[in-house]
């Protein structure tokens, strides 16, 4: 009586939650099957990969091949890689020998880095010598100031230290006087920098340079380019340089004062 009690309840349960014990017994199943195959496969690891090596035998060699193309792939990369660096190293190279080619010889540093402080005084030191320079050979005292700070470093270069030249001015065929090497190159050496300044004077007053007497002696910037033009040394952009000077530093007063 009882055994049949515990059936009907059971089977009234049973149809009542039929759903939660199919997805009971299906989550059992999958449970068992895992557990089984991982037992399977810690028993015997050898007889599944003896399987597995059975069933693909050309396994190894396909994944030697893939090697060898992976490695033959970096190989290939690599060449490129180096190729393309040395091609880059080379028009680098002809770059930078095409560039020194071209740039222009000079001896003397950018103007840009002597300090204010320096500068100042050299015009305080030299300004009434290139007044009385412009009175007597009519070349601008601006210009004056501006090539001797520039060619001199503003009285800090080697050959200005040395030889009192502030000017830059080279040995000619027609110097008789004393020298001093800088560079590899022979520049004329004086006794104090006041015979550099009348030097520079004789020397923008004879041969090519005489045609810039030409311009007016307010005409600072034609006198800076037309020194550029003439060659009178072989720095980068030296008009440029001596019109920045001038005008950055109020030089063009001096021409004033001189007329």
């Amino acid at each position: 009586m009882e055994k049949t009690l515990w059936k009907s309840h059971w089977w009234a349960y049973a149809q009542t939650n039929w759903l939660k014990i199919v997805v009971f017994g299906i989550l059992c199943f999958i449970f068992l099957k895992k557990d089984l195959t991982f037992q399977l496969n810690l028993n015997a690891p050898s007889e599944v990969e003896e399987s597995v090596e059975k069933n693909q035998p050309d396994l190894k060699s396909r994944k030697s091949k893939s090697t060898q193309k992976l490695t033959d792939k970096k190989t290939i990369s690599s060449s490129v890689t180096a190729n393309k660096s040395g091609f880059m190293d080379k028009v680098a190279f002809q770059e930078t020998q095409v560039k020194s080619e071209k740039a222009p010889i000079t001896d003397f540093q950018p103007v840009g880095e002597i300090d204010e402080w320096t500068i100042k005084s050299y015009i305080e030191r030299f300004s009434h010598v290139a007044i009385t320079e412009q009175e007597r050979f009519q070349i601008p005292a601006s210009i004056i100031l501006a090539n001797g700070i520039f060619h001199s470093f503003a009285g800090q270069g080697e050959i200005t230290t040395k030889g009192k030249n502030h000017f830059g001015i080279k040995c000619t065929s027609g110097w008789t006087g004393a020298s001093i090497k800088q560079g590899g190159q022979c520049y004329r050496k004086y006794s104090s920098a006041w015979e550099s300044f009348r030097d520079h004077s004789h020397y923008l007053n004879q041969g090519k340079f005489k045609s810039l007497k030409k311009f007016e002696i307010t005409d600072y910037k034609s006198w800076a380019k037309g020194l550029e033009r003439l060659q009178y040394g072989e720095q980068l952009k030296m008009s440029y340089q001596l019109i920045q000077l001038i005008e950055q530093h109020k030089l063009y007063q001096f021409d004033l004062a001189g007329i």
